[in-house]
């Protein structure tokens, strides 16, 4: 088993020392502070020449403190994690400046993740992460430590990359930070790679939400033709679907529809059926259309890859260009989707119904039908839909 990156090319001598690092063998390397290794972790570090750093639970409160005890009767609250609870404190010079730097890891109730904030000792501590730009985009990850690469300290997350549930064994991601001009910098992302189809199966998924979805069609593909771990139907078919997905993202028709096709023929009980079915109409219907539908695919991936704002002004963009479009009515179902993941429940009832006028004959009616039901009965549960 190796590390390998989507990001940058590694050395063999970096292959080496990330192996080490994700796989817990942290004993091979001195540096190394790791929440994995300690049977108790440290919610209370020293602070030379300025007093003891606590990281507690608040009385009777969801709140969590990190305090400054400078004496039995002078203590600082330094910042307060409203619905987090403790989980450790790590100390470590991460710049080599002499100066102290504090890793508060905090946890929700009954949750495996962690979420990191990172803090610099000055006059006084000073947060630098979470910074303005980033308060609202928590890293929550399974493990934060720290350990030295080209004898600087780096701090490394770690991350469980669940995309499909076949495990063990897991797939891991890893990035590794340097503290650098007072902002922590993302150096380096690996994922631990085998032959084992789980691990190939969320490595492909990870790659497609990085846009990279030849990359991932490959990947599925080995998955399928996976050299370790048996195989079941359910896996199989799901590692099918999303390499057709891959391939239609890719903008491999052709190959995508043979796919969909196996599926609809051959795994006529699998979940994976009826969708494959229509997404293999879909495209024989409106392949002669090949420009409009690679562009109806570059939206589709914008949006599976979160990207709701920009694949909303290309999806306005492209129903304005083209309003003799064969496929229309999907243009304006995808459209009320997003309306409704805004909770814009009005705009997308209104949508509904206009397709309903123009495209009697959609495919896509029922589906409407069935929305609309749910949408006017429970409006508001509407942003669950």
């Amino acid at each position: 088993m190796i590390f390998t990156t989507n990001k940058m090319k590694f050395n063999k001598f970096t292959i080496i020392s990330i192996f080490f690092l994700v796989f817990g063998l942290s004993n091979a390397n001195p540096g190394i502070v790791s929440a994995t290794e300690n049977t108790s972790l440290k919610t209370s570090v020293e602070i030379q020449n300025l007093g003891s750093l606590v990281l507690q639970k608040a009385n009777q409160s969801d709140t969590t403190k990190l305090i400054l005890k400078k004496s039995p009767k002078i203590t600082i609250v330094v910042d307060n994690y409203e619905g987090l609870e403790p989980h450790e404190l790590i100390k470590y010079d991460l710049d080599n400046d002499g100066k102290t730097e504090i890793i508060a890891t905090l946890k929700y109730a009954d949750s495996q993740n962690v979420i990191p904030f990172v803090y610099t000792l000055k006059e006084s501590l000073e947060k630098i992460f979470p910074d303005e730009d980033s308060e609202s985009k928590l890293l929550t990850c399974r493990e934060v430590f720290v350990t030295t690469q080209n004898s600087k300290p780096v701090v490394c997350l770690k991350y469980l990359i669940s995309f499909h549930d076949y495990a063990p064994p897991e797939l891991y991601k890893l990035e590794m930070y340097s503290l650098e001009n007072g902002k922590l910098k993302l150096n380096q992302i690996g994922y631990n790679e085998g032959s084992h189809y789980n691990l190939l199966m969320n490595l492909a998924a990870e790659y497609m939400h990085n846009g990279q979805t030849l990359q991932a069609a490959q990947l599925y593909n080995q998955a399928i033709a996976s050299s370790t771990g048996k195989m079941s139907n359910k896996a199989f078919c799901e590692a099918l679907f999303f390499n057709a997905e891959a391939l239609k993202y890719s903008g491999k028709y052709s190959d995508a529809m043979k796919l969909f096709e196996k599926l609809v023929l051959e795994h006529t009980d699998s979940d994976f059926t009826e969708i494959s079915q229509r997404e293999l109409e879909f495209i024989h219907d409106n392949i002669k259309n090949e420009k409009l539908l690679s562009e109806y695919y570059k939206i589709q991936l914008e949006i599976v890859n979160e990207h709701t704002e920009s694949a909303l002004t290309h999806l306005n963009q492209l129903i304005k260009d083209n309003p003799k479009c064969s496929f229309m009515d999907r243009l304006l179902f995808t459209k009320a989707e997003m309306l409704i993941s805004d909770n814009n429940i009005e705009a997308a009832m209104a949508i509904f119904i206009d397709i309903k006028v123009k495209y009697p004959q959609s495919p896509l009616i029922d589906t409407i039908d069935e929305m609309l039901e749910n949408l006017e009965s429970k409006p508001e549960d509407s942003e669950e839909l």
